[in-house]
């Protein structure tokens, strides 16, 4: 039949250029899906939370906490700061404009907000640093007004629509909550036992483990929450053995849902206990785009 006029090659060849630019396209747009689907997986929420203050030394110590963990969470892992809130004390070093007052209504009014997410968080992360009281079996965390009893902590944060929660409580008596507080998708770290009623010295110890691992540690760069959990207990127990007096704070951590804690979780493989979950629990530093200045 002899050849196509060159016009009509041109259109022949145009035609199949614009359907492989439209398959590229597909795929593209089928891949962003996948990535957006994935990253959604795994959006955090972050409540951290002081109580009310107790005197100048104490008040420094939990500013140091409270800004260390906004810290971690955004600048180390990359989360959003709008997805990281903070509640203390108005007269508190670590409140400023950002910062909510914390009381027990406003306390349960974030919560509640977070509890009508759609879609939920993969991940929601309750921390409060601070002091307690307990009333027979029932821990008070003491705000501003009137204190929050772990009760009504318990319900709040139950509410709240996320895959998986990790619920530290670093306070006396913490332990009293972990009955109320535990869950199949429930990680509760509480920096003392309920019959303890000195104030624990767990995250001087804790935020530190988490700003200061080291990135050569794991080939993702990675910290898992039970790592970082051995660590501080570790470094805990060295602290009372310098200082050579009782040990007043034994930290617990409860992942399996029956309410039991374990204050060796790092043993899970051998007690079939506690730890399972908090060993798959990763804290991922992501690194961070240069700015025009490195450039």
């Amino acid at each position: 039949m002899g050849n196509l006029p060159q016009s009509e090659k041109d259109m022949a060849r145009d035609a199949r250029n614009n359907q492989w630019v439209l398959t590229v396209l597909i795929v593209v747009a089928t891949g962003t899906h996948v990535c957006h689907a994935q990253a959604q997986d795994e959006t955090w929420r972050v409540v951290i939370c002081g109580g009310i203050l107790q005197n100048a030394e104490a008040n420094e110590a939990q500013a140091r906490t409270m800004t260390g963990l906004f810290t971690f969470f955004t600048d180390h892992l990359g989360i959003d700061r709008e997805d990281v809130s903070m509640v203390c004390d108005r007269e508190s070093p670590a409140f400023d404009a950002n910062t909510v007052a914390c009381t027990r209504e406003s306390l349960q009014r974030m919560l509640e907000n977070l509890a009508s997410n759609d879609p939920p968080a993969g991940r929601f992360v309750f921390y409060y640093v601070g002091q307690a009281n307990h009333a027979g079996a029932t821990l008070r965390l003491n705000v501003q007004g009137q204190d929050i009893t772990h009760d009504e902590l318990a319900r709040w944060l139950g509410a709240v629509n996320a895959r998986q929660k990790l619920i530290i409580l670093d306070c006396p008596c913490a332990g009293l909550a972990i009955k109320d507080l535990v869950d199949p998708n429930h990680i509760v770290v509480c920096s003392a036992r309920g019959d303890q009623y000195d104030s624990p010295r767990f995250s001087e110890y804790f935020v530190p483990a988490l700003l200061q691992w080291p990135a050569a540690k794991d080939a993702g760069n990675r910290l898992s929450l039970l790592d970082a959990f051995q660590t501080t207990s570790r470094e805990l127990d060295a602290y009372y053995a310098s200082e050579n007096c009782y040990k007043s704070e034994n930290a617990l951590l409860e992942d399996d849902g029956d309410g039991v804690p374990s204050q060796q979780p790092w043993q899970f493989q051998q007690s079939g206990k506690d730890g399972a979950q908090a060993a798959r629990f990763y804290f991922r530093k992501v690194p961070k785009a240069p700015s025009p200045g490195d450039q």
